[in-house]
């Protein structure tokens, strides 16, 4: 979701041609992100978003494509994804695959606009999620699991700003608690893998639209509560109690967790922290790209929550969430 590709008009018609969207009216690049090109196309016949990406495979993005049919069957706010002339979910495209889908209603919230009200209804919307994605059938392991974070967290300790490679070795001791405290028994699906504030739309109180699922994979749903908790609920410092009970409230409504995952939730959300903060590290502090191509990620916002999270251990998460 950078701009690494450059396309032109050009390509743009070329592709409008293929979808059968009529002809271009305009198009403007998406900085936000860390992976793919995006752009904002309007067309005669409306407005789409268009992503182009170099890493995704094939075998990937009809594991996506499936899973939002599921859910655009199910009446699931999330996106609608359009299919080329020949009934394709992508195209081959610009030394890449391109996906198109309908822009979203709605607005994304900043963090100052968080209120329990809001968090209730995202955890009851990815609740849902996790129930509605049971009759799934489709697989993708998880990208981004423990062996290639700690990949990367061992070239980093190898990076030559001291800086870096101490909070590599840092990040090293907390992916082995974290490891530690995950289970492994824990009940696992599809889920979404990146909800963050700028992957949710709104319309007013009400979610709009779940989106961006191309991290969605099979993994424990309790890694995915947390990667949520880390997002949403941790704001100047320090996490929020009343956004964390009511983010775990809401999605209790929709789907319990069991006791094995209450005792996990600590490893889960650790390994989140250990994962973002080295991510970011690597996709934004250490790239070349300027600002109007990426917009930048602090990775020290993720690396303040992982030291939280090592602070308060598994029996003070318990007690900030309310489990």
């Amino acid at each position: 979701m950078a701009l690494y590709t450059s396309l032109d008009a050009a390509a743009f018609s070329r592709l409008a041609q293929a979808y059968g969207l009529g002809p271009v009216r305009e198009f403007t690049g998406i900085p936000q992100g860390s992976i793919n090109t995006n752009n904002r196309l309007v067309t005669s016949s409306g407005r789409y978003f268009v992503r182009h990406t170099t890493v995704r495979s094939a075998e990937d993005l009809r594991f996506e494509a499936e899973l939002l049919s599921l859910l655009n069957e199910s009446h699931f706010p999330s996106p609608r994804l359009v299919l080329t002339r020949e009934g394709a979910p992508f195209l081959e495209w610009e030394g890449g695959r391109a996906s198109v889908f309908a822009w979203l209603a709605g607005e994304e919230l900043t963090r100052a606009q968080l209120t329990p009200e809001h968090l209730e209804c995202l955890g009851l919307e990815l609740g849902k999620l996790h129930r509605i994605s049971l009759s799934f059938t489709g697989s993708r392991a998880n990208p981004y699991g423990p062996e290639v974070v700690g990949g990367w967290l061992e070239g980093l300790k190898r990076h030559p700003d001291a800086e870096l490679s101490a909070i590599a070795r840092e990040l090293e001791g907390c992916l082995a608690r974290a490891e530690s405290a995950r289970g492994g028994l824990e009940p696992r699906g599809v889920i979404h893998a990146d909800l963050f504030l700028d992957n949710v739309k709104w319309l007013g109180d009400r979610v709009s639209a779940f989106f961006d699922f191309e991290m969605a994979c099979r993994d424990f749903y309790a890694l995915d509560v947390a990667i949520t908790l880390n997002a949403w609920c941790f704001d100047a410092g320090a996490y929020r109690p009343e956004l964390c009970r009511a983010l775990l409230r809401g999605y209790q409504v929709e789907r319990a967790l069991v006791p094995v995952e209450r005792e996990s939730l600590f490893g889960h959300a650790l390994f989140g922290a250990v994962r973002y903060t080295a991510s970011r590290i690597r996709d934004f502090h250490l790239s070349g790209l300027p600002p109007d191509k990426l917009a930048p990620k602090d990775f020290r916002t993720y690396l303040a929550r992982a030291r939280a999270l090592s602070s308060m251990g598994p029996e003070g998460l318990r007690a900030l969430v309310g489990l």
